[in-house]
């Protein structure tokens, strides 16, 4: 986060020197490359907008733009005093920043797409302005990365650690101040039913939001830079520890016979409350920093100052800088237009004619409750419980399917979603599952526990006849799927089968694999290849 300085304003009387920085492009070509850019851009800012519209979590993207270019507009007079050293070097970062758009659009990967409007904005800056005057907009420029949404793949690896923790620490603080509990996963059970600690009360709603604001408060009432960092990288303890405060005091509400503070409006309004106990926090450890450490006088250095009729390389032609730099944005808009033919949607069956026999397994459905559905968002899905006469134990099959992943709706991991309904990981490896007729593929098998029961799940991500463990080469595969062949469809496949008690992991999973058997020669039919 770099600490940009304020510099002495200098009065309309004394000479001051014009600025060099307008000269090192006219007006016109600024607004060519403008309207270029939004050409290029107008369907992914679009979207973009509508996340932040539509998405609680991020909402707070509207005024990270709108706080950089406050930024910029305060260091307007240091900016326009520095000297432009055009650099071509910009330009290998403005090809870099539209291959990155390329491929994101290609890929059907959003946050590629997005991040690279940051990628090309830096190549241009660096190519007509220089290095110099890049530097001095690090952190504006660095801000914007607060307004792209998480992936994902990364968002649900950090919810579910937060969802964990913060159902740790405030289930040991219950049981401090006298609430009988048993934890499992992220589920408080209480006397008078269970309490879950819902993903929006993990943290990372907070932390996204809180970080942001953090770095605008730091920015406009701090002027030394460890400071500024301290508070942005504090923010997020801080996050953790005002929705602890959140599930304990529902936790003590719920016990003491107010089961509605759980859900509904009151559970929106300790939302609220828990926001402005973090800002409260944020606000009091500023003050204790500048209690214990009193700011001191900041030493200011003048920066190099252009003279209106000094001369700087590459500044009095932008002509062959501007025409590259037209070219490349209109190229890469032209190739994007001839590549955006609709997706490809081969022809499948619907899930629920997924057969109902193998052998001497029948099946019963089950459904899935509507908030479920919400977060899962599948286009189609499959949840079976089939039974066996001669089993003890039944096998549940689940197949969520995703006619389209380009906007951002992605199978979720059991790793992240299994815990969250109480279950405790007790082992996870990788396995490679021989199916007849089929090349040998990895999956995994994870094996849980709630209380005395546990649980053996053997899943994998399923896309054109490609089984994969990884979520990660999962989404290398999206990406390059979506480049050669237009299309961006998938699923998860999950069996799993309760350990009955007194029985080994390898036999229930020896139940299993022959059920997969079964299962995976039909998969073409539901799931294209």
């Amino acid at each position: 986060m770099q600490e940009l300085q304020t510099e002495p304003v200098q009065s309309e009387s004394s000479n001051a020197p014009a600025s060099a920085v307008p000269k090192a492009i006219p007006l016109w070509q600024w607004c060519i490359l403008a309207g270029l850019c939004i050409w290029l851009y107008w369907s992914t800012v679009i979207h973009l907008v509508g996340e932040w519209w539509h998405d609680p979590n991020f909402s707070h993207g509207f005024f990270v733009p709108l706080f950089c270019a406050y930024v910029i507009w305060q260091e307007r007079d240091r900016l326009a005093s520095l000297i432009p050293r055009p650099s071509w070097s910009g330009a290998v970062v403005l090809v870099a920043g539209l291959g990155v758009l390329i491929l994101g659009r290609l890929g059907a990967e959003l946050f590629l797409a997005r991040s690279s409007m940051l990628l090309v904005l830096a190549g241009v800056v660096i190519l007509f302005f220089g290095w110099s005057l890049f530097r001095a907009v690090l952190f504006p420029w660095a801000c914007l990365l607060l307004m792209i949404p998480i992936p994902a793949i990364l968002f649900n690896q950090i919810t579910f650690p937060l969802q964990l923790l913060v159902s740790q620490v405030s289930a040991e603080v219950l049981r401090w101040v006298g609430v009988p509990l048993i934890l499992r996963g992220n589920i408080l059970q209480l006397a008078p039913g269970p309490l879950d600690v819902a993903e929006a009360c993990s943290g990372i709603r907070s932390v996204t939001s809180l970080l942001t604001l953090a770095v605008i408060y730091g920015y406009l009432l701090e002027k030394r830079l460890w400071v500024r960092w301290f508070l942005a990288l504090a923010s997020v303890p801080i996050a953790i520890a005002a929705n602890c405060v959140r599930i304990i005091g529902t936790g003590l509400l719920v016990q003491n016979g107010y089961p509605d503070a759980a859900q509904g409006a009151s559970h929106e309004t300790w939302g609220v409350i828990v926001f402005v106990l973090a800002l409260l926090m944020l606000y009091i450890l500023h003050a204790l920093v500048r209690r214990l450490f009193p700011e001191k006088g900041v030493a200011s250095s003048a920066p190099s100052v252009a003279t209106a009729t000094t001369t700087f390389p590459g500044v009095r032609n932008s002509s062959l800088r501007f025409i590259v730099t037209a070219l490349l944005i209109v190229a890469a808009a032209i190739f994007l237009q001839t590549q955006a033919r609709g997706e490809v949607f081969p022809p499948r069956l619907e899930l629920r004619q997924f057969p109902r026999q193998f052998g001497n397994w029948t099946d019963e459905d089950k459904a899935i409750d509507d908030e479920t559905l919400k977060i899962l968002k599948p286009s189609d899905y499959l949840q079976r419980v089939y039974q066996n006469p001669q089993e003890t134990q039944d096998i549940t099959l689940f197949i969520p399917y995703y006619l389209s992943q380009r906007a951002g709706e992605a199978p979720h991991s059991p790793q992240h979603c299994l815990p969250g309904a109480g279950w405790i990981s007790i082992d996870n490896r990788h396995i490679m599952l021989t199916v007849p007729g089929r090349e040998p593929f990895s999956a995994n098998r994870y094996l849980v526990e709630n209380g005395e029961s546990q649980l053996l799940v053997i899943y994998w991500f399923w896309a054109h006849g490609r089984g994969v463990a990884s979520e990660y080469w999962a989404k290398y595969y999206l990406v390059e799927d979506s480049i050669k062949m237009h299309r961006s469809d998938g699923a998860l496949v999950r069996v799993t089968t309760i350990v009955r008690p007194g029985e080994t992991v390898e036999a229930a999973e020896q139940r299993l694999l022959p059920f997969i058997d079964r299962v995976v020669p039909l998969l073409d039919s539901y799931i294209p290849r």
